[in-house]
């Protein structure tokens, strides 16, 4: 059996045996991935879409933690942590929620059976297996609805919003191990848990709350990990994941206020430029000037990165394309933006700071810095190599083509990832691969912006992007 863990926002330098005692002795015994990247925006239903498909966003379609979709609400943006909403946008084409084939899918096309479990937000676990391919279960929602019905009548039942994230944690981890996994004898089992980043969030990195969380997961997985050792009769891979880093919020990000004073958008609630996450959606009496609105968000002190759909870039000189980022899809808002970033440390320490809307929260994701885009990638257990620690770079859009191909199937070429090779013990070794940096930039007025990738082969990975001044 395959097992992929998710701890949503754990950043790899937290990996230590200080924090996660389990998980560095595992980084030790296996392979971990130093430079492993997550896609961008660097948020969690984004990089759970990637991790389902193997795909960048400008292929599976979901493209921000928000989306503007008229035909779902006219009024503001749905929020992708809601699986209702995200049914509805599917529903509101009449076609798929992700425009890409999904590992589950995949699986059941060659006999393989998956289950996955979440106790993050409905929509980050429905993604998981959005055409329900297989039983899926969350702390609120399990699907198919006769499953659902199936746990409240014989196993007790779900948790409601008063459940804090350690019970929903506990609640996902025990139907994981005492029914689903006895019941369906998964060769795949997806198990995404929603801390660290629930208290990174509330809190800060390195806080004595966040802190207190990855101890009690590290344990909850070490629990987990070492009962299925004792009771698969096969052997066990267990790939130990995140979605993104994070990042502390340090300046303002004053996105509408700003907008409005600059005269692009007519107030709070108008319809001519909607924000939502990193994306700015135009109406069609706004669209005639997204050059503009481009030019002016290059020279905003609290933008590190402007994208715009590809079909719009030769009317916003400066601005680098989504596709240079792994966007640009119908789905796509013209507009997108990362906020500014920088090196400084928070009060425990913590280098990597970013502006952003507080609204109750120390800390963040979402932006093309370092500490948002590296993800944890950590590799242990049957076919995998021993005692390495690769530099080689690599994501988690790698995830889903390595799984498929340790099962003997052919990952589809629709896949954006790679195989990991150089984790396996049949495969080439780390040092003998020959990956390369690049860089990419654009100039406007005064400015230019840059794009740093790293690549193997035909495979680019996004480090970060930065706008300068120009000379």
């Amino acid at each position: 059996m395959i097992l992929l863990t998710v701890w949503d926002g754990l950043r790899p330098d937290l990996v230590c045996d200080e924090l996660t005692p389990y998980l560095a002795r595992q980084s030790e015994a296996g392979v971990f991935c130093q430079h492993s990247h997550a896609v961008w925006p660097s948020a969690t239903r984004i990089n759970a879409a990637s991790l389902s498909t193997g795909c960048q966003p400008g292929k599976h379609g979901l493209v921000d933690n928000e989306l503007y979709v008229p035909a779902v609400d006219p009024q503001a943006p749905i929020s992708c942590a809601d699986w209702r909403a995200l049914q509805a946008l599917a529903d509101a084409e009449q076609g798929r929620l992700l425009t890409a084939p999904t590992l589950p899918e995949l699986l059941a096309q060659r006999g393989r059976r998956f289950v996955s479990a979440g106790s993050g937000s409905p929509g980050t676990t429905y993604l998981t297996n959005p055409t329900v391919t297989a039983p899926i279960v969350n702390w609120a929602v399990a699907w198919p609805r006769a499953f659902e019905a199936e746990l409240v009548e014989e196993h007790g039942g779900l948790l409601t919003e008063s459940a804090s994230s350690a019970e929903r944690n506990r609640q996902v981890i025990a139907t994981l191990r005492d029914v689903l996994i006895p019941r369906d004898r998964p060769d795949v089992v997806t198990l995404w848990i929603t801390e660290p980043d629930h208290a990174q969030h509330g809190h800060g990195i390195r806080s004595p709350e966040a802190v207190e969380a990855l101890r009690q997961v590290d344990a909850e997985v070490a629990a987990l990990v070492q009962y299925l050792e004792r009771a698969l009769p096969e052997p066990l891979t267990v790939f130990y994941l995140s979605d993104h880093g994070f990042e502390t919020i340090g300046s303002d990000l004053p996105v509408t206020a700003a907008l409005i004073g600059a005269g692009f958008k007519a107030s709070a609630s108008s319809p001519d430029v909607v924000p939502a996450g990193c994306s700015l959606y135009l109406n069609d009496e706004t669209l005639p000037r997204v050059g503009e609105l481009a030019t002016w968000l290059l020279t905003q002190p609290w933008v590190s990165g402007v994208f715009v759909r590809d079909d719009l870039l030769t009317a916003c000189p400066g601005a680098l394309p989504q596709s240079a980022v792994g966007g640009s899809h119908a789905r796509s808002a013209p507009i997108m933006y990362s906020p500014r970033w920088s090196d400084e440390c928070n009060t425990y320490g913590v280098p990597g700071m970013v502006a952003g809307h507080p609204g109750g929260s120390v800390a963040t994701h979402g932006s093309t810095s370092p500490y948002a885009l590296r993800n944890t990638l950590v590799a242990w257990g049957a076919g995998i190599r021993t005692g390495l620690v690769s530099d080689v770079p690599c994501g988690l859009v790698d995830v889903a083509p390595t799984v498929l191909h340790m099962l003997g199937i052919k990952p589809p070429k629709t896949m954006d990832g790679r195989v990991l090779h150089e984790l396996l013990t049949d495969g080439p070794w780390a040092a003998d691969l020959r990956p390369s940096t690049f860089a990419r930039q654009s100039a406007a007025e005064g400015c230019r912006q840059v794009a740093w990738y790293s690549a193997v082969g035909t495979h680019t990975y996004l480090d970060h992007t930065l706008i300068e001044p120009a000379g």
